[in-house]
């Protein structure tokens, strides 16, 4: 069964993740220097979500190309991929997160076209 939409959905998803995380890991490591000139401290909580959340994008991505192979395997992973993103970084994978998501209910919802059965007779 094509799975366009699916592999679409989550392709756009896992770039605008990979998008997001970027620009969380711009905004963190700004955060770490104006603290560093500010406190002489070396801490951002930012940062080790940004890079995780990079990591969660590059998971969407393979999810997204699985889609075609192993869809079951590849809604599961977005799922994680989706969610975990958004629990590190929060309103910056709002969008990706709902762009993986989507994708993933669908191969759940979506039934596959199955062959019509071929009537026996008995002659």
């Amino acid at each position: 069964m094509k799975r366009t939409i699916e592999f679409v959905l989550s392709l756009i998803g896992s770039r605008l993740g990979v998008v997001a995380s970027i620009l969380a890991l711009g905004i963190a490591y700004l955060d770490l220097f104006f603290h560093l000139i500010r406190y002489f401290d070396m801490t951002s909580d930012l940062l080790v979500g940004a890079w995780i959340s990079l990591i969660f994008s590059c998971i969407g991505f393979t999810a997204s190309i699985v889609v075609l192979f192993k869809p079951k395997l590849s809604s599961v992973l977005l799922f994680i991929s989706g969610i975990g993103g958004l629990i590190c970084i929060d309103w910056f994978y709002l969008i990706p997160a709902i762009l993986m998501m989507i994708p993933g209910i669908m191969v759940f919802v979506r039934k596959g076209k199955t062959a019509p059965k071929a009537i026996k007779s008995r002659v």
